[in-house]
């Protein structure tokens, strides 16, 4: 929360949902704005994968079939917390779920997928998270300028037209 709040210099604006049935455990959007926000699934772990020479993050979790959510709008927030500095270390890494699900070895069993994200947090990383790396200063201007590209993207939820409105109802839409 406050890496982006923060990080934004307060124009985003964080909540925690009161229950985590739909599995969002925050929801960011821009201060003063009704318009659509992005979700987060956070995801962390204080523990580095040893096989590797350098830092590695390696998140395994499961989700049921049923609850999977491929969004633009739903994300994942990966990082490592340092238990002996007290905080995230840097790089964080937050995604979109569709790349998470297409490329953190997704894997069907049952009922439930099964994912690994498997990233390094060297700054010179060749994986294939490297371009998602963000320093924790980064992350609210980083979401900020996601978040403000969605909207200028975005197409209304409903056109004029596309729904019979009552008689003497008005539709009101701005950009």
């Amino acid at each position: 929360m406050k890496l982006l709040m923060l990080g934004s210099d307060g124009e985003l604006e964080v909540m925690a949902p009161a229950t985590d049935d739909e599995r969002r455990d925050l929801e960011t959007h821009i201060r003063g704005q009704f318009s659509r926000g992005l979700i987060f699934q956070v995801k962390g772990t204080t523990y580095l994968d040893p096989r590797f020479k350098a830092r590695r993050l390696s998140i395994h979790f499961p989700v049921a079939k049923d609850r999977l959510v491929s969004h633009p709008l739903f994300w994942y927030f990966f990082a490592y917390l340092d238990v002996e500095a007290m905080g995230l270390a840097d790089p964080v890494f937050p995604v979109s779920s569709v790349e998470v699900h297409t490329h953190a070895s997704p894997e069907l069993r049952n009922d439930t997928w099964s994912f690994n994200f498997g990233a390094s947090l060297e700054p010179d990383a060749h994986d294939y998270w490297r371009k998602f790396q963000r320093a924790k200063t980064d992350v609210g201007r980083y979401l900020l300028q996601v978040l403000r590209e969605q909207i200028a993207a975005a197409t209304p939820l409903l056109t004029a037209g596309s729904v019979e409105l009552p008689p003497g109802s008005i539709w009101v839409s701005a950009r």
